[in-house]
């Protein structure tokens, strides 16, 4: 007869049987042949043992054959004692045997069935284990027997379920080097009892555990003087609880490494890399359904505050051990994810997420949730959480802040996107996993990640889901009609630019995602290092390789036959929504709606090891950078081209997802570490740097001891901290023993921060040539940097000489305009589109056309409109300017342009798709100059002009061009206004109105060759001086302004001796100035709005000035253009939890992002949210000059406020009183000083920089400053803090009298001696240009 193995052993009832040739100790060595345990009890070895037909056990083998159990092996077999028997484990590899009762048949069968894997390996878990049922004494043995062969690669029993789904690769094959095989069906589980599978499952684990942790573990109790078990005291521990109680608890360390490892074992997920920073939110002591919501609710927090850039799992209580044959039941969110949009079947027409529709059915026929509670149904409505903390109880249904804000999918190039609303919420946070970790189950483990844009993509466009791929073509003037003999490639160019526009709106929202071709480059090498470092990795070859774009990458091929199987700990499916109804409210009636190769690997190979000899000649060198915007990344990335010449150059990003762990090696390897920082809030690090900060500097201090180093800071000086985080760099460093090479570098973007990073470059270059250590490649660049700044004087002239301004009449142009577009009229011959420029430059134009039209003026035409199409900025129409402060400071009351004056300014978007925004975010706004078309014209009469038809007139046309050698990244450094000029045609009005900076000061630089320009003694002179004496510079500044608008009324002599040529090369453009949004688009639809007031200076003169971009807003008139970008400010949004307390303090205009976040706030209200207690302490100037007096007490009313507290620093017949003042008053101090102590308080902050360090100080003194520094670490510390200009103190006392003929006369005789071209060379260069 034939039988299963399985049978026979039940026949024989075999305790053990050790099927290996080859078995291994505790640290994976192999051990020696004819391993035979010593054991009186029916243990058989089927290379040493043989058995009677009746399945009795004769022992063939001596004490001399026997081997040492290691500490592992002893301590599984004491921990795993019971008297319960253990299950065999079957491997797939097993065949039928057919057994007559001849027990050396039986020996021959087993031995030919290579019982575990083909070269005989032992394996622990391939090891067939049966009842013994004789004692207690049997099952020790057999355990410790079985102990003995365990695999050396630690990664427990392997199983088909419910891995794999979907196999490739060989299923024969093993999945690690020990030939270990996933067990293929539970025949061989049906003698192991549920308490032998806790058992079991419990010791793997923590064999596991102290093996990858154990060392760590043991490092922390020896630190902190903590209690740390031993693994066989642990494992006594885990047994004698599972023995008394049925179950037992996991520490918070196992539980945390658990739940990294079962990450590590998704096979279905590419984005593993990061498996050892998932950080656990502990939750087992949550009881009750509202405990469980607020938990989820304080995961999406913490995960929304970094941008979703770092995972979290929030584990709940376990499942109690379950019956034979009886589900899991434990705490349950019946959700699939925390965020997920609902579905409306209405009238036949999905409107929503159909995914969700069954489910959001089911809630309303279970919890009778229709919608959102305004009734307002939608396509993007958040589901509501049903949680269920105890499975016998009722479950319950909380809705989810609606504050939670969605990423709104728009396009830089294409706007029409805007207008199809689309969105999506910003972390995947999947709940419909369970956690199976060392026997216990986990039923309820929120866990989030970060989106790859594909993912998104899919999302929007599968036809199951969205659908928007026609819409989207549609919106984008794509016919998605496929005509017959078509392909429909359409859908290939829409699925690239919405693929894009997903990506960017998740890095303009400042919420982390990653491309699909870095995802898979990046799983490629974490896949090969797991392999080479643990020996097997699971891989769902469907799940990982991208849907976009995927044969573009080595795993497309390369991971084909990857293997799939389930280890354990592991994320498996827990029940369905739709199970959990159907157990609590019963059943429901639902409807279902070769050589090349190998010549490829030598040479790569040999490539390599070139690389590697090149590379070891250079110093190594690490650069640290901490980047906001982008500035201080893009300089870090400029400076490792400089140096990687001469040095073997590594990167690390502070802010970035990698563990601070990771520096440890590159700081060590490093002979020079460069921090690269900007500047954040007042003189702050940029806040997603703090963790890899503390880490470093605090941390590990010894690590930078006596290393060398630099600090460069990026900053502004209209802070009146300027690069306060370079300053804080350097102080940490040299507490910490690091010594600073060069002086610190401080780059001002008001100033211009790229002479300073090149200066502090060449210095840097020049200390490390001076190093002991330095190799002759340091010496080579920086003979080379020598040369380069000799020849960059050429490189200039030649630049400045290549620059052709082109001058064209309004007529010229507008003739040429119309005869593109006849052209273009006659080439669109049977509905062909043409191209406006190929028209013109390929013989588009007529021969006789051509003849009297000037081709290069068509050709110029063409390029404009070309360009226009890409241009990235957006252009709104001013609806409305309300001014709610307006002095004149005239005598006779009237209003004048050094008036101060705050409006309110409303801007109707829909002219350019309507983006979204959130309340907190910044809009930079493009200003133009105030100035009268009188004066206007008065200046650009002054030019110089090589048209001979007289003056330049502001109806004229200009072009720029140069010449396209020169790269125009140097073009841009150099000469920023000509670069942003290049390839545009524009009249003069437009230009002067919005690209130069008329206010702007005249330079030093520019005053030495404005005096190689200017045909008068006395100009030349002064300018001379001024050119030469910052002294004699400043003191002009101060009593003239030394502006560009009025260089020809302070210098007479300059007039027609200027050209355009020089102002393209020597004035600066006009850069945008950023506000922040003072409206909620939940409340304002299309509009946006902007409190604005106008800045009022003096550089320490008589001269009184305004701010530019202030003083265009608070002028504009309804109906006017503004230009504009939005920038998102994450750390400015709304709490996602709309009851947590809010306090806000704010002066003057930095009311403007608080009337957003109380617009916010009575949005929620509207939607039945449940707000939470909010004060408002407004400082301003005086009762009468209170900004939205009336509106903040309607709010007050509406219950949007709780209560407000003005105070004011010149209210007539009071004392002054700042903000901080009132913080620290008895009467506030006693409201917000519990307010404070909530842990789930916020705080919002808004003003200049010396108010929000007197606020913060204000506030310790009401807590404490455990209590503040905690506010500060958990993210509920927002502030949106402005800089102010310190004017410096003029060298001119303001009662003294300064006439301008004083200065030539005193200065004269000291000019007098001066060559007319004694200038820097640089000034040598340009005069010789312009004069």
């Amino acid at each position: 007869m034939k039988l299963s193995l399985s049978k026979i052993l039940k026949k024989l009832h075999i305790s053990n049987i050790n099927h290996s040739k080859h078995s291994y100790d505790s640290n994976g060595n192999e051990s020696s042949k004819g391993n035979v345990d010593k054991n009186n009890n029916g243990n058989i070895d089927t290379n040493t043992s043989t058995s009677t037909g009746n399945g009795n056990v004769i022992r063939s083998s001596s004490e001399e054959n026997l081997k040492t159990k290691t500490e592992d092996d002893t301590a599984t077999a004491q921990a795993t004692s019971t008297s319960v028997s253990v299950c065999p484990i079957i491997p797939k590899c097993v065949p039928s045997i057919n057994f007559h009762g001849d027990t050396k048949e039986l020996q021959t069968q087993i031995d030919n069935a290579n019982f575990g894997n083909a070269n005989g390996h032992a394996n622990r878990h391939s090891t067939v284990r049966a009842t013994a049922t004789n004692s207690k004494a049997n099952l020790h043995a057999s355990i410790a027997t079985a102990s003995s062969g365990k695999c050396p690669f630690r990664h427990g029993t392997v199983y088909t379920n419910p891995y794999p789904g979907y196999v490739h690769g060989n299923p024969k094959r093993g999945i690690c080097p020990n030939g270990c095989r996933p067990e293929m069906n539970s025949n061989g589980n049906e003698l192991e009892s549920p308490k032998d599978a806790l058992v079991r499952e419990a010791m793997e684990y923590i064999l596991l555990y102290y093996h990858e942790r154990g060392n760590d573990m043991k490092a922390v109790g020896a630190k902190d003087g903590s209690t740390f078990l031993t693994k066989v005291d642990r494992m006594e521990e885990v047994r004698k609880s599972i023995d008394t109680t049925g179950t037992y608890e996991h520490t918070f360390d196992e539980l945390q490494h658990g739940a990294q490892v079962a990450w590590r074992n998704a096979p279905k997920c590419a984005n593993r890399k990061y498996w050892g920073q998932l950080k656990l939110l502990d939750c087992r002591k949550v009881e009750s359904n509202k405990g469980m919501f607020d938990s989820c609710i304080q995961h999406l927090t913490k995960a929304m505050a970094c941008g979703s850039s770092e995972a979290y799992v929030s584990v709940f209580k376990p499942a109690p051990p379950a019956l034979p044959g009886k589900a899991i039941t434990g705490p349950r969110i019946w959700n699939n994810q925390l965020l997920s949009y609902a579905a409306y079947n209405e009238g036949g027409k999905v409107i929503g997420d159909p995914s969700n529709l069954r489910f959001t059915e089911m809630l309303k026929e279970r919890f009778g949730w229709d919608g959102p509670p305004d009734g307002k149904k939608g396509p993007y409505d958040y589901l509501p959480l049903v949680v269920q903390a105890d499975p016998k109880g009722p479950p319950e249904l909380f809705e989810v802040p609606s504050c939670a804000p969605p990423v709104h999918i728009h396009h830089p190039r294409y706007p029409e996107l805007s207008s199809l609303d689309m969105q999506w919420y910003p972390i995947p946070a999947v709940t419909a996993l369970d956690l199976t970790l060392g026997g216990i189950v986990y039923t309820a483990v929120p866990f989030n990640g970060w989106y790859a844009n594909t993912e998104v993509l899919r999302d929007l466009t599968d036809e199951s889901r969205y659908n928007m791929l026609a819409p989207v073509a549609k919106a984008l003037g794509m016919d998605a009609d496929t005509k017959p003999g078509e392909a429909p490639l359409w859908k290939d160019e829409v699925m690239c630019i919405l693929s894009m526009a997903v990506y960017h709106s998740f890095k303009t929202a400042k919420v982390a995602m990653i491309d699909h071709h870095t995802l898979i480059d990046m799983f490629w090498v974490w896949y090969h290092n797991e392999l080479k470092q643990r020996k097997y990795c699971p891989v769902n070859w469907k799940w990982v390789i991208p849907p976009m774009s995927s044969s573009t990458n080595r795993a497309y091929l390369g991971l084909n036959k990857a293997q799939e199987y389930t280890l354990k700990p592991a994320y498996i499916a827990g029940a369905s929504p739709f199970q959990l109804e159907t157990a609590h409210f019963g059943p429901r009636d639902t409807t279902k709606v070769g050589k090349d190769f190998v010549r490829a690997v030598y040479v790569a190979l040999f490539c390599t090891r070139c690389i590697a000899r090149i590379r070891a000649r250079k110093t190594p060198l690490l650069i640290v950078y901490a980047s906001i915007t982008g500035n201080a990344a893009k300089h870090a990335s400029d400076l490792g081209a400089i140096l990687r010449p001469c040095a073997q150059v590594s990167f690390f990003d502070a802010c970035g997802i990698n563990p601070p762990k990771e520096v440890i090696p590159l700081i060590q390897s490093a002979t020079l570490t460069i921090f690269i920082s900007s500047t954040q809030g007042n003189g702050e690090l940029p806040s997603t740097s703090h963790n890899f900060f503390s880490f470093l500097l605090d941390k590990n201090r010894s690590l930078l001891n006596g290393k060398q180093c630099a600090v460069l800071g990026f900053g502004s000086s209209a802070y009146p901290i300027f690069c306060g985080a370079a300053a804080h760099l350097s102080k940490k460093l040299s507490e910490n023993g690091a010594k600073e090479v060069v002086p610190r570098g401080e780059c001002d973007s008001v100033k211009g921060e790229r002479k300073e990073f090149n200066d502090w470059t060449a210095k840097l270059v020049t200390k490390m040539a001076l190093m002991p250590s330095a190799s002759p490649l340091v010496l080579k660049l920086l003979a080379n940097m020598k040369e380069n700044t000799a020849s960059s004087l050429i490189r200039t002239r030649n630049m400045l000489n290549s620059i052709t301004v082109e001058l064209f009449t309004t007529e010229e142009v507008q003739n040429a305009a119309a005869q593109l577009y006849m052209t273009k009229r006659r080439g669109s011959v049977a509905g062909r589109r043409r191209s406006t420029l190929d028209s013109a430059s390929n013989g588009g134009v007529d021969e006789e056309d051509g003849q009297s039209q000037n081709k290069r003026l068509l050709q110029i035409v063409g390029n404009s409109d070309l360009r226009d199409s890409h241009n990235e900025l957006l252009e709104g129409v001013v609806k409305s300017r309300d001014d709610i402060i307006s002095n004149a400071i005239d005598g006779g009351g009237n209003e004048t342009t050094a008036s101060r004056k705050t409006s309110l300014v409303k801007i109707d978007m829909q002219s350019c798709g309507n983006p979204p925004y959130e309340p907190g975010d910044h809009i930079r706004v493009i200003p133009r100059n105030v100035i009268s078309l009188e004066e206007l014209q008065s200046f650009v009469s002054h030019l110089s002009s090589s048209r001979d038809t007289g003056n330049l007139t502001l109806d004229d046309h200009i072009y720029v061009s140069f010449d396209e050698d020169i790269p125009r990244s140097e073009l841009a450094v150099s000469l920023p206004l000509l670069h942003g000029s290049l390839g545009q045609l524009f009249p003069l009005d437009y230009f002067f109105e919005n690209q130069v900076a008329l206010e702007a000061p005249i330079s030093m630089q520019a005053c030495l060759d404005l005096s190689g320009l200017a045909s008068g003694a006395k100009d030349k002179a002064i300018l001379k001086g001024i050119g030469y004496s910052k002294k004699e510079y400043e003191n002009m500044s101060s009593l003239y302004g030394m502006k560009w608008i009025d260089v020809f009324k302070t210098f007479p002599s300059l007039s027609k001796r200027i050209n355009l040529d020089f102002l393209l090369c020597n004035m600066k453009m006009n850069h945008p100035r950023s506000y922040s949004i003072a409206s909620c688009k939940d409340i304002v639809g299309s509009e946006l709005h902007m409190v604005v007031g106008r800045f009022i200076y003096s550089r320490g003169g008589s001269k009184i000035e305004v701010g530019v971009c202030s003083n265009f807003l608070t002028s504009v008139e309804p109906g006017d253009k503004i230009c504009f970008k939005l920038d998102r400010v994450v750390s400015f949004h709304h709490p996602l939890d709309p009851s947590c307390p809010i306090i806000f303090i704010c002066t003057g205009t930095g009311f403007a992002p608080i009337r957003g976040l109380l617009q916010k706030r009575m949005y929620l209200q509207s939607r039945g949210e449940k707000l939470g207690p909010a004060y408002l302490i407004f400082g301003s100037r005086s009762s009468s000059e209170g900004l939205f007096h009336d509106e903040i007490m309607d709010l007050q009313n509406q219950s949007i406020i709780t209560k407000v507290y003005f105070c004011y620093s010149r209210e007539k017949g009071m004392k002054r009183e700042y903000t901080m003042d009132k913080l620290k008053s008895k009467s506030v101090g006693q409201i917000l000083s519990p307010i404070l102590e909530d842990p789930n308080t916020h705080i919002f902050i808004c003003g200049s920089a010396n108010m929000a360090e007197g606020c913060k100080d204000a506030l310790i003194e009401l807590s404490t400053q455990d209590c503040f520094d905690a506010i500060t670490k958990d993210g509920r510390l927002h502030c949106d803090v402005f800089g102010a200009l310190c004017s410096k103190k003029s060298n001119i006392k303001r009662h003294q009298s300064y006439r301008l003929t004083d200065l030539v006369d005193d200065e004269l005789d000291d000019l007098a001696d001066l060559p007319d071209l004694d200038f820097p060379e640089l000034g040598k260069f340009r005069s010789a240009k312009f004069r």
